[in-house]
C-alpha cells in the first residue's frame, strides 16, 4: 500500500512526498516539485521494494556534524536573521552532544528514548517551557530536513509533545537590592545594564543600536523578534549614555560577537548563587521584566506598557498585571 501527500514549506511551494509500507514498516520518501514527477518516482519505489532491488532499510550515510553543517547552510540561506540561525544551530549541536555523551554518534541510531532522556536532561537546568518548546521545534525541523534528504527514515522527535505553558507563572524580577549588587559590580558591563533596566528593550534590539536608530530623544527601530517597529522616547540618564557613545559603529560596540555577550550574561550571573539563577531563569531579559515591574508601579497604564515594551498584544503585557504592588492598586479603588 502507498500513497502520496503533500507539503509547503516557507515560501508556498510544494514538496510531494511518498509513504509505502513494506510488511510493516512505514517507508516515507521525498519524490519530488510536481505531480508526475512524484508519481513516476514513486513507481520505481514501489518496483525496487516489490523485486528487492533496494533494500527498505537503505540510507545516505552522514554523519551527525555533517548533517549539521549541511542543515545550517540550508537555514542561512532560509531568510532567517543570523541570530536566529546561530540559535537553531546552537539547540541542534547541544542535543548531538547529548548524544555523543550516552555513546551515540550515528544519526540514523537516534530514537524517541533518547530524546526524552534528553529532555529530562534539559528540563533539570531549568529552562521555561516556552524556551524548550521552541528547543523541540527546532531539533525538529533538522531532523525533518534530514528526512527529506533521506538520512533518516523517521523523526525520533515526531512523537515529542511540546511541553505545557503555566502562563501565569510569575517572572522573576530584581528588586532593588538585586538592582544595586548588579550596578555595583557591573564594571565595564555599567552602560549596558543601564540601558535594559532603563528601557525595558530586549537585549538582542540593543546589542545591535546604532545613532542611526535615534530619532532626537526617540528610539526608532525595528525589532529582531516580531518585525515590528519600535518607537519610545529615552530617559535623560540613557540619552548621556548614547550620547557618549555616539562615535561607534555600533552604540555598545563592545558586544559585537556572541563570546562577549555571554560574558556580558555570565558577569551578570555571577551575582547571584548558580542554583538561585537556574531556577528562577535570571539573564538578560530579566532586566526587562524589572523595567515592567518598575512601570507598572509607577502607575503607567498597560496600555502604553505595551507600547514601551513594543508587545504586539496586550495579552502579552497583561502577564506582569498582578507585579503591581498594593499600594499602587489601592490608589485606583
Amino acid at each position: 500500500m502507498s500513497s502520496i501527500y503533500i507539503r509547503k514549506d516557507k515560501t508556498g511551494t510544494k514538496r510531494y512526498y511518498g509513504s509505502l509500507y513494506i510488511g510493516k514498516k512505514r517507508v516515507r520518501k521525498y519524490l519530488g516539485l510536481t505531480e508526475s514527477e512524484a508519481s513516476n518516482e514513486l513507481k520505481k519505489l514501489e518496483y525496487e521494494y516489490a523485486f528487492g532491488i533496494n533494500n527498505p532499510n537503505h540510507i545516505n550515510l552522514i554523519s551527525f556534524n555533517d548533517a549539521i553543517v549541511m542543515f545550517k547552510s540550508v537555514i542561512d540561506k532560509s531568510g532567517i536573521s543570523i541570530n536566529q540561525c546561530n540559535i537553531i544551530n546552537t539547540k541542534v549541536n547541544w542535543f548531538k552532544d547529548y548524544c555523543n555523551s550516552i555513546g551515540i554518534i550515528e544519526l540514523n541510531k537516534v530514537n524517541r528514548f533518547h530524546v526524552k532522556s534528553y529532555l529530562q536532561f534539559r528540563k533539570a537546568t531549568f529552562p521555561t517551557s516556552s524556551t524548550l518548546n521552541k528547543e523541540i521545534g527546532f531539533i525538529k525541523r533538522f531532523f525533518n530536513h534530514c528526512i527529506d534528504m533521506e538520512w533518516i527514515i523517521s523523526n525520533p522527535f515526531r512523537s515529542i509533545r511540546n511541553v505545557r505553558v503555566d502562563s501565569n507563572r510569575q517572572r522573576y524580577y530584581f528588586s532593588d537590592l538585586d538592582v544595586k549588587k548588579i550596578m555595583d559590580n557591573a564594571g565595564e558591563y555599567h552602560d549596558f545594564y543601564s540601558f535594559l533596566l532603563n528601557t525595558g528593550i530586549r537585549s538582542t534590539d540593543a546589542f545591535n543600536l546604532s545613532s542611526e536608530h535615534l530619532q532626537g530623544r526617540y528610539i526608532v527601530k525595528k525589532m529582531n523578534k516580531t518585525g515590528d517597529w519600535l518607537n519610545i522616547p529615552l530617559p535623560e540618564n540613557i540619552l548621556g549614555i548614547i550620547e557618549a557613545r555616539k562615535h561607534h559603529e555600533f552604540i555598545f560596540h563592545e558586544l559585537q560577537t556572541s563570546f562577549k555577550r555571554r560574558k556580558c550574561t555570565n558577569h551578570m550571573q555571577a551575582t547571584f548563587e548558580p542554583d538561585f539563577v537556574r531556577k528562577n531563569n535570571i539573564n538578560l531579559h530579566t532586566f526587562r521584566h524589572t523595567y515592567a515591574h518598575n512601570m507598572l508601579n509607577k502607575g503607567v497604564p498597560k496600555e502604553v506598557l505595551q507600547t514601551l515594551l513594543g508587545h504586539r498584544s496586550i495579552k502579552t503585557t497583561e502577564i506582569y498585571a498582578n507585579w503591581v504592588r498594593k499600594e499602587e492598586l489601592e490608589r485606583w479603588v
